[in-house]
């Protein structure tokens, strides 16, 4: 779940938060600024897996690739502005800079956002005016790689 939190907030950053970016629901309540960007925890699920491929590494010896656990991370992503242009400025920023997936320890996760939820001041926790949150889920799994062994000529196997 680091490496995609760490993602993301260089990603809102890049896209035009400049004050620090919250990782904590009771620092961003305490936080007194009406331009946040901020990236919390929302869950993390996993499910048993059996599947297996078959693959050769950088050294030619042949492997099989066993994903032990779907893991699915759930992140949620609120960017908040004094204004709706601005907010909508950083978001349109955001999204054209995410990737479809980024490589996490050697292995593939894909990248899925959810719906998006705008928010009035009215109806929020911060002092922005403005705030856009949404869900993003990044896709990937748990692996394990086992060493495949030649068979020898003459036998079964």
């Amino acid at each position: 779940m680091v490496a995609e939190k760490n993602y993301l907030i260089e990603t809102l950053k890049s896209s035009g938060i400049k004050s620090q970016v919250y990782t904590e629901m009771k620092k961003l309540k305490q936080g007194n600024e009406p331009h946040v960007g901020a990236v919390l925890r929302n869950g993390e699920t996993l499910l048993r897996s059996g599947s297996k491929r078959k693959f050769v590494d950088q050294e030619g010896q042949r492997k099989r690739r066993v994903k032990l656990w779907d893991r699915s991370t759930s992140l949620h992503v609120v960017i908040a502005d004094t204004s709706e242009e601005k907010v909508e400025k950083i978001l349109d920023s955001f999204l054209r800079k995410l990737k479809k997936g980024i490589d996490v320890d050697g292995n593939w996760v894909n990248i899925v956002v959810g719906e998006v939820d705008w928010v009035e001041e009215g109806d929020s926790i911060l002092k922005a005016k403005v705030a856009v949150q949404f869900d993003i889920t990044f896709e990937g799994g748990i692996y394990e790689d086992r060493d495949i062994k030649p068979m020898d000529i003459g036998s079964v196997g």
